[in-house]
């Protein structure tokens, strides 16, 4: 029989730990953030080309794409050369910061609610009011979060208006400087919509652009073939091992809109979860969370994800599997009741 108090307990337990969060594109979503799949219709049906190796390369892009379904894949199966790849980054910058800008929108002006930021609230109240966050994202919510909840942002980056890249920033004792409620180190292991080279290759933070300063290259590294060889450069380099440190590091992990993926992220990961708690909560769960954690033989894990539009299935390590009806557990707003 499922032991729903067992499992109560064992996620409010695990949660108040401090778990090292990680977060997903999933995550985003309910703020109006394209999926991949958006992101992906949105590349094929917006740039054009003049050049024929151009033309013809963008071609076979759009031909993966339609294909597979799958951003990811039509274009880890093509290494883009500099015109498709630079057209493909300001669009996917474009795509995202439009949304993004909205999204901040609704945390300035809405005054609602918002979970992350009682789920942030609720974690900075422990003894040394320091979080971490690993996300894929380039989105800004998780920093936005963190502003309402009046924590110190540590991206590698100072947070001024135009703000350079350091490796130790987050090391100082920002957690007792008075006014604020703690520290949340945010590692974006794919970049930032708030993160630009400039012509000189200077790497700069520039905060709420509407768009791309003259002869600036956007921080962030798109799906595919190409994104290998962009992070063995800086900010990526640093960010990855200080990532790589906190998945090591951590009590234990919560995973929300996190699908597994990505190849920077994972290995690492997967390799902690093995001997540490992993909660994952997620509208889908993707074959390869199922591949990686139940199949993975990891001995400690609760996943939670929608089936039938109204109902929750939670999978776990300790009691196996079970449907909740007309409950949203695998939604962060239904979770945050969980933990209380």
């Amino acid at each position: 029989m499922f032991d729903f108090e067992g499992l109560l307990k064992q996620i409010q337990e695990w949660t108040n730990k401090v778990p090292l969060i990680i977060l997903g594109s999933g995550a985003s979503v309910s703020f109006g953030l394209p999926s991949m799949r958006e992101l992906g219709e949105y590349i094929k049906t917006t740039l054009s080309f003049e050049k024929e190796e151009d033309i013809s390369q963008f071609e076979k892009f759009k031909s993966n794409l339609d294909k597979s379904n799958d951003l990811e894949k039509a274009m880890s199966d093509i290494y883009l050369n500099d015109n498709v790849l630079i057209a493909v980054i300001k669009a996917t910058w474009d795509l995202i910061t439009e949304a993004d800008l909205k999204a901040y929108e609704q945390f300035v002006l809405n005054g609602k609610v918002i979970p992350l930021v009682k789920l942030m609230n609720h974690l900075l109240k422990t003894t040394n009011r320091k979080l971490s966050i690993v996300t894929t994202n380039y989105d800004r919510i998780a920093e936005y979060s963190a502003s309402i909840s009046e924590a110190i942002i540590c991206t590698g980056f100072a947070q001024n208006y135009i703000g350079h890249f350091s490796e130790k920033i987050h090391t100082n004792a920002l957690d007792h400087i008075k006014g604020y409620s703690g520290q949340v180190n945010i590692w974006k292991v794919h970049g930032s919509l708030d993160w630009f080279e400039t012509p000189s290759k200077e790497k700069v933070h520039l905060s709420l652009r509407k768009d791309i300063p003259k002869d600036f290259k956007p921080l962030i590294v798109t799906p595919g073939l190409s994104k290998y060889a962009e992070t063995h450069n800086e900010p990526y380099r640093t960010i990855f091992a200080q990532s790589d440190i906190e998945i090591q590091n951590a009590n234990g992990f919560l995973c929300i809109g996190y699908g597994f993926n990505d190849d920077h992220v994972q290995p690492k990961l997967i390799q902690q979860i093995k001997s540490k708690p992993i909660i994952v909560i997620t509208k889908k769960l993707t074959p390869k969370t199922k591949e990686a954690i139940i199949e993975g033989g990891c001995k400690n894990y609760i996943l939670m994800e929608e089936i039938s539009d109204k109902d929750t299935k939670i999978y776990s390590s300790s009691q196996g599997e079970h449907i909740y009806q007309e409950v949203s557990y695998w939604d962060l707003v239904e979770y945050l009741e969980l933990i209380k």
